[in-house]
């Protein structure tokens, strides 16, 4: 990375791409409750206290799961915990799909955000181990652009499908970091 990307091996690649895909998709389900809340207030029926708190709980998965998936990744390696914090936060997201009441939204906020809190820190953990000490703040900014295409792919996304299909529907693009994991 000194000044071209070519200077890069295939796995800083690999790993660089990898990051940035996932952050890309993380920071996109994040956006996802972001654009959605409103609907979601008014479609169970719920105090805005009551909606602010799937925030919360999403937050509070977060919390845990990067304490969690950080001791993991330290024993089995990161590169498989990084594919199952994808998979977690990929699956709860997608069955937010079949969330009709706020228990269930809860519950699956609080596991999609166990699954991003560990794929941030496992995500992290990758790049400084992959690069030399000199390229890892330039190296973690590239994956951290990957969030912001992510909130600009949820705000398009979130426009169509939304007025068209109902928030519901929204989340079920969650579940594409399933089928990127598996390639």
């Amino acid at each position: 990375m000194d000044n071209t990307q070519s200077s890069m091996t295939t796995n800083q690649k690999w790993v660089l791409a990898s990051m940035s895909s996932g952050f890309l998709l993380e920071n996109m389900d994040v956006m996802f409750l972001s654009f959605s809340l409103s609907e979601i207030i008014a479609q169970m029926h719920i105090s805005s206290a009551a909606g602010g708190w799937i925030g919360t709980f999403t937050n509070l998965g977060m919390f845990f799961g990067g304490a969690l998936f950080g001791l993991l990744g330290d024993r089995i390696g990161r590169v498989k915990t990084f594919s199952y914090t994808i998979f977690l936060f990929a699956i709860a997201t997608g069955l937010t799909y079949f969330a009709h009441n706020i228990t269930a939204l809860y519950a699956l906020r609080f596991l999609a955000g166990i699954g991003a809190g560990g794929e941030y820190g496992v995500g992290i953990a990758l790049i400084a181990e992959n690069f030399p000490a000199d390229q890892i703040g330039r190296a973690s900014s590239v994956a951290a652009i990957g969030g912001q295409v992510g909130s600009i792919v949820a705000a398009l996304l979130a426009a169509w499908i939304i007025p068209a299909y109902g928030w519901n529907t929204l989340f079920l693009f969650g579940i594409v970091p399933v089928v990127l994991t598996y390639f």
